[in-house]
C-alpha cells in the first residue's frame, strides 16, 4: 500500500520523481529493498511498456525524470485528516494515481491506494471473473484502511473513496459495507459503463439502502469505456451527480494523461485537455469538500470554475432523459 499526507517541509527528504514510484510498484511482493539490478529492470521493464504505447524514446527518459509533489517520509503536519481510498484501474499502480494523491493530501486528506489484484497475481480472463476481482480489490483497500485509520494524521470519521475505472467496482462495494462513509468518487468508473453491466449481484449490495453522495465523472471519446447508467440509476436513494468531461480519453484519468497533456517531450502540450483534467481535479476536490470535510461552498466553486468554457458539464443524476446521456 502507498500513503499520501499533509505534511512539513522539517526533515523531510528529497522531492520524489515520477521514477521513484515506478521503484515503489517494483515492491508490490516484497518487503525486500531493490538491488540496483531490480531498480534497473523494473525501470527497463516500464521504458518498455510505454515505448509499446507510441511513447518516444527521448519523452519516456523525460518523464521518468519528472518532479513531483511529495517527499518520503516527510513528518506528518499537525492535525487529524479526513481519509480517501483509492482503487486503481485493472494493472494500475501507485504511480497511475500519484498525481491525484499528491493532489489531495496538498489540500488536507490522507489518502491510501493498493496496487490492482493484477499485479499480485489475480487472473481476469473473462467478465464472469469481474465479481470476484471487486472483492478481492474492495479487501486490499480495507486493509489499507486498517493500516492508516489508527494513526493520528487521520480521522477515520471522515472517510471516502474514489475509484478509476475498474477501481470504482470496489468502491461502491465497499461504499455499500460502510454507511458511515461519506462519498465515492468514480473517474470514468466501471459503475457507469457498459463493460460487464451485470457484474454486480442482488446480493452483494443493498442498492436500497445505499445513500452517500456519488460522483461519477466521464468521457465519451474512448471505444472502450462507452458510458452506460443503469446500475448508477439503481441506487435511487443515493444523490448522484454526472460530471461529462469532455475531449478526455480513459486514460487521461491516470496520472500519464496529465503529463502527456502537459510534457512537449511526451507528444505535444494541449492546453485544453491539460485546463479538462485540471477541473477534473477540482471537481474532485470539491465534491469532497462539501461531503466530506463539511464545506458544501467547496462544490459550489468547484463547479463554478471547472464549468466555464463549456468543458465539463456538471448535472443531477435524472436531469436529463435517458436517451441524451
Amino acid at each position: 500500500m502507498s500513503v499520501w499526507y499533509p505534511a512539513t517541509d522539517r526533515g523531510a527528504g528529497a522531492t520524489l520523481r515520477y521514477r521513484d514510484y515506478v521503484l515503489v510498484a517494483a515492491r508490490e511482493k516484497t518487503l525486500a529493498p531493490l538491488s540496483s539490478d531490480d531498480e534497473r529492470q523494473a525501470l527497463e521493464g516500464y521504458r518498455a511498456f510505454l515505448g509499446r504505447n507510441g511513447v518516444p524514446a527521448n519523452g519516456i527518459d523525460e518523464w521518468l525524470q519528472a518532479p513531483m509533489l511529495a517527499r518520503m517520509d516527510a513528518p506528518s503536519a499537525a492535525g487529524r485528516y479526513p481519509i480517501v481510498l483509492v482503487g486503481q484501474g485493472m494493472g494500475g499502480a501507485v504511480q497511475d494515481q500519484a498525481a491525484l494523491g499528491e493532489s489531495l493530501a496538498s489540500h488536507g486528506y490522507v489518502v491510501a491506494t493498493t496496487p490492482s489484484p493484477v499485479r499480485l497475481g489475480a487472473k481476469m480472463e473473462s467478465e464472469a471473473d469481474v465479481p470476484a476481482m471487486a472483492e478481492e480489490q474492495a479487501r486490499d483497500l480495507e486493509v489499507a484502511l486498517a493500516v492508516v485509520a489508527p494513526r493520528g494524521v487521520a480521522d477515520p470519521t471522515r472517510t471516502a473513496v474514489v475509484g478509476y475505472s475498474f477501481g470504482a467496482r470496489p468502491a461502491l462495494l465497499l461504499a455499500g459495507r460502510h454507511p458511515a462513509w461519506r462519498a465515492l468518487v468514480s473517474l470514468d468508473g466501471g459503475i457507469g459503463s457498459a463493460d460487464a453491466k451485470g457484474w454486480l449481484a442482488p446480493h452483494a449490495l443493498d442498492r436500497g439502502a445505499l445513500r452517500l453522495p456519488i460522483l461519477h465523472v466521464y468521457e465519451e471519446e474512448d471505444e472502450n469505456a462507452r458510458p452506460d447508467f443503469e446500475l448508477l440509476a439503481s441506487l435511487v436513494h443515493a444523490p448522484r451527480t454526472l460530471a461529462r468531461a469532455a475531449g478526455l480519453r480513459h486514460l487521461d484519468f491516470i496520472t500519464f494523461g496529465l503529463a502527456s497533456a502537459t510534457m512537449p517531450a511526451l507528444g505535444g502540450v494541449d492546453a485544453q485537455r491539460a485546463a479538462t483534467l485540471h477541473a477534473v481535479f477540482a471537481l474532485t476536490r470539491g465534491f469532497l469538500d462539501a461531503h466530506v470535510s463539511g464545506r458544501p461552498e467547496a462544490w459550489t466553486q468547484a463547479v463554478d470554475v471547472s464549468t466555464r468554457g463549456g468543458q465539463v458539464r456538471v448535472t443531477p443524476f435524472g436531469s436529463r432523459p435517458a436517451a441524451a446521456r
